[in-house]
């Protein structure tokens, strides 16, 4: 019986060198992330020793305040004073603006930002845009912000006094939609037919009255239509005051069904 042959595989040279490379690929990845695991070692063991943070802390070398009050800025750098030359984590910094709204609540907004490079921190302090000053249920004064808040004080330039305004409002009730057409109102005074000196609003029943400085009283009804409204006024109030003697009264209240009330102001 002839013995067996055997017969020897040869790998052509191309197929031996793609092979080679692949398994030193491989090698190379093993041995980074042998050596990367190492460092990472290292790093945690260095890590404990030293205080926790210490190797990001951040440490305040300058202040930059921007605010709009000096009372406010005087207060920012006191705060901050014992701060320079120490550590200012970015909880610190949440804290700081918050209890700088707590102190001074017209702040819209407190923003504290640290700059690792130049070991700047730079405090910027908003207020709330002020729209009027209104008498709160015919006692104390206050200023009605843009959002609807009633604040103690203003820190901008007092708003104008443009006509008188009176808030009749419970505890808790939003003025935010008020605040808006009271904007709205202010901005467009120089187009009623005769000036107006006084706004009562009543929010529980959504009502506002306006005076004129002829006498004229307006129950004004709903926000909309603030611009319509007043070129209205100017259409009947001539025609009216011929045909009514004495102080007259508009009712706007039923003005998105097309129609207006012009009366004696003491037929209602």
């Amino acid at each position: 019986m002839a013995a067996e042959k055997k017969y020897r595989i040869k790998v052509r040279l191309k197929v031996r060198n793609r092979l080679l490379k692949k398994s030193g690929l491989a090698m190379s990845v093993f041995l980074l992330a042998g050596v990367l695991g190492y460092c990472g070692f290292l790093a945690s063991r260095l890590a404990c020793r030293l205080p926790m943070g210490g190797l990001f802390a951040f440490t305040v070398k300058s202040l930059s305040v921007r605010s709009p009050s000096e009372d406010i800025s005087a207060e920012i750098s006191r705060r901050m004073s014992d701060k320079l030359g120490g550590p200012f984590s970015s909880g610190e910094a949440e804290i700081f603006s918050a209890g700088l709204k707590n102190s001074y609540p017209a702040l819209s907004r407190v923003e504290v930002r640290r700059n690792f490079i130049s070991g700047r921190v730079s405090v910027r302090a908003e207020s709330e845009n002020v729209v009027a000053k209104v008498r709160l249920n015919g006692g104390e004064i206050f200023y009605l912000s843009e959002s609807g808040r009633l604040l103690a004080e203003c820190y901008g330039p007092d708003p104008a006094d443009i006509f008188e305004t009176d808030v009749y409002s419970g505890p808790g009730l939003s003025l935010g939609r008020f605040a808006g057409f009271l904007k709205e109102l202010r901005a467009m005074a120089s187009e009623f037919p005769s000036r107006p000196i006084k706004l009562e609003y009543r929010s529980l029943a959504e009502s506002c009255r306006l005076t004129l400085e002829s006498s004229v009283e307006v129950l004004w009804g709903e926000f909309a239509f603030t611009k319509d409204k007043i070129i209205r006024l100017n259409e009947v109030l001539p025609d009216a005051a011929r045909k009514i003697k004495g102080p007259l009264k508009v009712d706007f209240r039923y003005f998105r069904d097309g129609k207006i009330f012009v009366s004696k102001l003491t037929d209602i």
